[in-house]
């Protein structure tokens, strides 16, 4: 069982199979969201991940838009998304954002890249070494200082 939630732990889940894969697709919310959807069912395995709330249903909310089938829902206290459902079905969860995942090796993963905005271009991509140490310094910290 994978145990997965938002920043400030207001909202929580349990994944009950691990995702073999995870998706990283590069549309206009899900590039900005910076998500990796692990699918409550995994299309591609049918493989059901069995995907259930375990806290915070006040604590969520849903942003529509486009088509008005998918509603992504995040924690009201922190902003991190949370996962996905379709509208007509909103207590259905349809993906998970991997990156809400506790205590999980994202290496165990393979990537999967859906390339919904026709460019081409992803975020993720495996071609540097894993950067060690703090984040990096700012050449004058100051109100800009994003950390």
């Amino acid at each position: 069982m994978i145990e997965a939630s938002c920043h400030c732990g207001a909202v929580s889940f349990a994944v009950e199979t691990a995702p073999d894969q995870v998706n990283d697709c590069n549309c206009s919310i899900c590039r900005r969201y910076g998500t990796l959807w692990a699918y409550a069912f995994d299309f591609l395995a049918e493989q059901n991940l069995g995907a259930n709330l375990i806290q915070g249903v006040d604590a969520l909310e849903a942003y529509v838009w486009g088509d008005r089938e998918l509603g992504f829902w995040r924690c009201k206290m922190c902003g991190c998304v949370t996962h996905h459902t379709l509208v007509n079905e909103p207590t259905k969860i349809r993906g998970v954002n991997a990156r809400m995942f506790v205590n999980f090796d994202p290496a165990t993963v393979t990537v999967h890249r859906s390339d919904n905005a026709h460019t081409g271009w992803f975020w993720t991509r495996p071609d540097a070494a894993i950067w060690e140490g703090p984040q990096p310094q700012m050449d004058t910290p100051g109100p800009d200082d994003w950390r």
